[in-house]
């Protein structure tokens, strides 16, 4: 496949994203305090399930991240065709269907029309990656008849 400039830039930009997230994580009882809004008590007056549920959370995205440049590596690399494109695609939508869950429960109990807009985002984008998943599928499939065909 063709080494697109544009897909070398955004692989840069997930590495600085994961490098950051990964340097960031000891200090996210920090960072949580320092950017939070005036009226939600601090970090370590959360209870554990929170504390557990915000870390759970802040790891999924990392893991998606890590995901992600997996794919770029593959697509830049390599075919788009290929089962291991296909997996991620439904490991991905899995983990955003988690974050869905874990911020539709959080706001049940701390309700915030921010939260409820990142777990309609989480489920639509779950979505999205299973039915990209189900496309590329489809495609490999195709491509192996064409192929068996010649």
């Amino acid at each position: 496949m063709k080494k697109s400039f544009i897909s070398k830039i955004i692989l840069i930009i997930l590495m600085i994203i994961l490098i950051t997230g990964v340097i960031c994580l000891p200090f996210i009882p920090t960072l949580y305090d320092m950017f939070k809004d005036p009226s939600f008590d601090l970090f370590k007056n959360h209870t554990l399930i929170y504390k557990i549920a915000f870390f759970t959370c802040y790891i999924i995205c990392l893991g998606i991240v890590v995901i992600l440049i997996r794919l770029f590596n593959i697509i830049y690399k390599k075919s788009p065709f290929r089962k291991e494109i296909e997996n991620s695609l439904k490991v991905m939508a899995i983990m955003f269907m988690v974050l869905f869950l874990i911020v539709i429960i959080k706001s049940f109990f701390i309700p915030t029309l921010l939260s409820f807009a990142v777990s309609l985002l989480c489920f639509l984008i779950s979505l999205s990656f299973y039915v990209l998943a189900q496309v590329i599928k489809a495609a490999i499939n195709y491509k192996n008849e064409v192929d068996y065909t010649v």
